[in-house]
């Protein structure tokens, strides 16, 4: 009779890692300042952080499927001003606005993704053009304009509150528990994964591949725009500056939060702690009279050690497969 398999501690702790050091830095952070700890400070940090936790579990789906879109800060652009224009130039109705950034959002995306199909090129690279298509796009369209003047009720997604919590705080909730179930218990979250492990072996095991890609461009697409939208309703105003320079901070987040950046692996509450790991460095290091120059240079050194982490784990799982198929080349000789 088989004996359940009882997981290890550096199992447990390396699937909890993102957590760990979440814990250590608001340790390490509340000796600098006797209200790093307060109440007030923490929901400040989840509801300004609000807008990049949405756009990382859409950014995730992308990384878990073994691309890396730099775009992203810049579709952030175009759907701030265009939402900024349909609002105030138009007087839409916020309804409509909304649906019409999400369809924008999963526009951009999934153009990027027939690129990448048509051209036979990587994401990356298709994204490298495109980021300065949607960032010229966004500039001629606003006219270098700052665009103000929102009604109140499109104000609420990123000012409004639910009793004394944040509705910025309870959206992100609710995006998390649809996201982490679509991930972990339907078939096309499976496929995310599976994708990110080996395209061709997916695409010989009867995955539509294409279709994926869409479905993954889509979900990014609408989640990249609500961020946008959360965002600009946060600052009142929509400028084609605001934006850019969030993919590095969304993309940084997710490798610390334990996505692999070859794709096939990482689990979305990972990413979330990986989101608030960046927040938390930026809300500790102001609070801590420490330079915005100082805190860029934090952040990319934390961007490398991700990444090289990452290797590192590659390279050690590529040596146990290794042994582990020499052992069996052995049984089988013997």
């Amino acid at each position: 009779m088989n004996k359940l398999k009882t997981p290890r501690w550096g199992d447990i702790l390396q699937s909890n890692m993102p957590w760990l050091i979440l814990a250590v830095l608001c340790v390490v952070f509340s000796f600098f300042t006797d209200h790093f700890f307060s109440l007030r400070n923490i929901v400040n940090i989840l509801n300004q952080n609000s807008y990049v936790i949405i756009a990382a579990m859409g950014i995730s789906l992308i990384m878990m499927s073994g691309s890396l879109d730099l775009s992203t800060g810049y579709q952030m652009s175009m759907v701030g001003v265009v939402s900024g224009l349909l609002l105030t130039r138009l007087a839409l109705p916020v309804p409509l606005v909304i649906f019409l950034a999400i369809l924008l959002g999963i526009a951009m995306n999934m153009a990027n993704a027939l690129l990448v199909h048509r051209m036979n090129l990587t994401l990356l690279m298709v994204t490298v053009g495109t980021m300065n298509i949607y960032q010229g796009l966004s500039y001629t369209i606003s006219d270098s304009m700052v665009i103000s003047g929102f009604p109140a009720a499109f104000k609420f997604l990123g000012q409004g509150y639910i009793g004394p919590v944040p509705f910025p705080i309870i959206l992100t909730a609710i995006l998390f528990v649809i996201m982490n179930i679509f991930l972990t218990r339907t078939y096309m979250g499976r496929y995310v994964y599976a994708l990110g492990g080996n395209a061709e072996a997916s695409r010989l095991a009867g995955i539509n591949v294409l279709g994926v890609k869409l479905m993954i461009a889509g979900i990014t697409g609408a989640f990249v725009a609500l961020s946008t939208l959360m965002l600009i309703s946060r600052l009142g105003t929509a400028q084609s500056s605001v934006g850019p320079g969030t993919e590095f901070t969304v993309i940084t987040g997710v490798l610390v939060g334990g996505v692999s950046i070859r794709g096939g692996e990482g689990r979305l509450s990972g990413v979330v702690a990986g989101i608030l790991i960046m927040a938390i460095l930026s809300n500790g290091m102001q609070m801590a009279n420490m330079g915005v120059y100082a805190q860029f240079i934090v952040k990319g050194a934390i961007m490398l050690l991700a990444i090289g982490f990452d290797v590192f784990q590659m390279k050690r799982r590529q040596l146990a497969q290794s042994a582990r198929r020499r052992e069996k080349e052995r049984t089988a000789k013997e």
